[in-house]
């Protein structure tokens, strides 16, 4: 079973994470309810730790503010390329068409998979099986 790192948008502004709950084949680790989120002294070494243990990660930053996504991002791919500048075939990227500034899919769209919407994050997530 592969493990799979959701990063990205809170469930309190999307439930976007409830779209994997029953695919098969997946163990996913989802920061909202698998890490103790009180304080960051619990959920910074735990969410990290499911980061560096995950073979996929799926990144969701939504439309509000999700800062905690690229620090995600930027671990799993410093783990999962060779040399910086590498496109990581591991990491699908959710980037709705509404979200601003437009400039700012350029890293994103260089760094793994980027799709438009969660259904598409659930397609591209099955190829990796």
């Amino acid at each position: 079973m592969k493990k799979v790192y959701l990063a990205g948008q809170p469930n309190q502004y999307d439930p976007w994470r409830k779209q994997f709950e029953n695919i098969q084949g997946f163990d996913f680790y989802d920061p909202d309810t698998d890490s103790d989120q009180s304080s960051p002294d619990t959920f910074f070494p735990q969410d990290l730790q499911a980061i560096y243990d995950s073979e996929i990660l799926i990144a969701y930053p939504g439309t509000k503010p999700s800062e905690g996504t690229w620090i995600e991002v930027g671990y799993f791919l410093a783990l999962n390329t060779e040399t910086p500048g590498d496109r990581c075939k591991t990491l699908i990227i959710i980037w709705p068409d509404e979200r601003e500034p437009k400039w700012s899919i350029e890293f994103p769209r260089r760094a793994g998979t980027l799709v438009d919407t969660v259904e598409e994050a659930v397609i591209e997530l099955k190829k990796l099986k």
